[in-house]
């Protein structure tokens, strides 16, 4: 009876310790969600870059409860101010997962691969396209891990927080995972015209170029004298001017890829 007690103590104490370095692995451990570099346990050839776009602050105002207004003819100004390198730049090869399930109706999933498209182009055509991104297909995943997956999701992220990208790098500069999540909490519409834009609320391309400009290398300016950048810290509403690169960052992001 001893010995069966000792036994059944010794199968518990060893799933215990099971179950601790599984829930402690680096992939299942929780992420932080204020910006900043952060070291990855278990993995000292890496760190954790965490990128938090905030909204713009706005004025007190009822939510949007049926389709905003459209109007055409949004400025798209230019500026050839520099932006800072974050550190690291893409692979020659990059393949991306989109969780289709999680977009937003007012957005729709059949038009999220062309947003996407459409947002990865921005910079690659800065770049003479050397990279060669790729839609790997479909997840179910929506919140970021370090899982070798590339995920693009709308899923729960910080207060006023439109969308929060992690960034893996290792030591010789280059990205080696990047999960970008947009917060599903906001209002979410997408205009196909780089000139019109939805009012009240947010455009999903617009963000999404200013997401990708991170995965490409590059940091967020938030001074008022980059507000016309795809690179500008804050994202406002009614908005598609991010959709297309100012002279400052194309000239940035090509100073990576040369």
């Amino acid at each position: 009876m001893k010995k069966f007690l000792i036994l059944v103590i010794l199968v518990l104490l060893i799933g215990a310790f099971g179950r601790f370095c599984l829930a402690n692995k680096p992939e299942n451990l929780p992420l932080p969600e204020k910006p900043g570099i952060y070291e990855v346990s278990g993995r000292p050839e890496l760190k954790l870059r965490v990128f938090v776009h905030p909204e713009k602050p706005q004025k007190p105002g009822k939510p949007t409860t049926a389709t905003p207004p459209y109007t055409c003819n949004e400025d798209d100004p230019n500026s050839s101010l520099l932006v800072n390198s974050a550190g690291w730049k893409l692979p020659s090869s990059w393949t991306y997962k989109i969780n289709y399930l999680s977009v937003p109706s007012t957005v729709g999933k059949d038009n999220i691969d062309k947003i996407v498209s459409n947002a990865f182009n921005a910079w690659l055509e800065a770049i003479s396209n050397k990279v060669n991104v790729s839609n790997g297909g479909s997840t179910n995943i929506s919140q970021a891990k370090l899982d070798n997956q590339n995920i693009i999701s709308w899923g729960s992220a910080p207060a006023g927080a439109l969308a929060i990208s992690y960034v893996w790098y290792n030591k010789n500069g280059y990205a080696v995972e990047i999960d970008t999540i947009m917060n599903k909490k906001y209002s979410w519409y997408w205009s196909d015209n780089i000139n019109c834009a939805y009012q009240n609320v947010y455009d999903t391309q617009d963000i999404l170029t200013h997401e990708f400009g991170h995965s490409f290398g590059l940091d967020d300016m938030y001074a008022d004298s980059y507000k016309d950048h795809t690179m500008y810290g804050y994202g406002d509403k009614g908005e598609v001017k991010k959709d297309t690169l100012t002279d400052g960052d194309k000239t940035s992001v090509q100073s990576l890829y040369y």
